[in-house]
């Protein structure tokens, strides 16, 4: 799991004083980034590959509970599942005393550069993601 502590600005803020909704995807794209940065894949090298791109092709978040002015945050990562073509990406915003915040999660898909087309994700990314993937819980049951 990857940690980003940050925290909340007055321009992340609506005319009600509470965090702006796309703030909230402003925000988890950042950690993504640092995220992305942190095991080994930096935008410049992301963006930069000779054969694919990683576009983003859908996000979705919660809203828990209020985020104002001066709050500090926590933005947790794991990789939720690592497709043939696609990683998806669940985040989670704690606020500092571990209340939960809001939710949040991304699908990229890799694509070719050559022709528009999904691609397998370039192995040297999948090692990278597959560090993070999100552990399942598993129980036993024994008679």
């Amino acid at each position: 799991m990857f940690t980003y502590n940050t925290r909340i600005f007055i321009h992340h803020t609506d005319a009600t004083g509470r965090l702006f909704y796309a703030d909230q995807f402003f925000l988890m794209n950042e950690a993504k980034e640092l995220f992305l940065e942190e095991i080994g894949l930096p935008m410049k090298e992301l963006l930069g590959h000779p054969e694919a791109t990683f576009p983003l092709v859908h996000a979705e978040a919660d809203y828990k509970a209020v985020l104002v002015a001066d709050d500090r945050i926590r933005i947790t990562i794991e990789v939720e599942k690592l497709g043939e073509t696609s990683a998806t990406i669940l985040f989670t915003v704690l606020k500092e005393d571990g209340t939960l915040a809001g939710t949040g999660k991304t699908v990229n898909v890799a694509v070719s550069k050559k022709n528009g087309n999904k691609m397998p994700i370039p192995p040297k990314w999948r090692a990278l993601f597959e560090k993070y993937l999100k552990k399942r819980s598993c129980q036993r049951i024994t008679e």
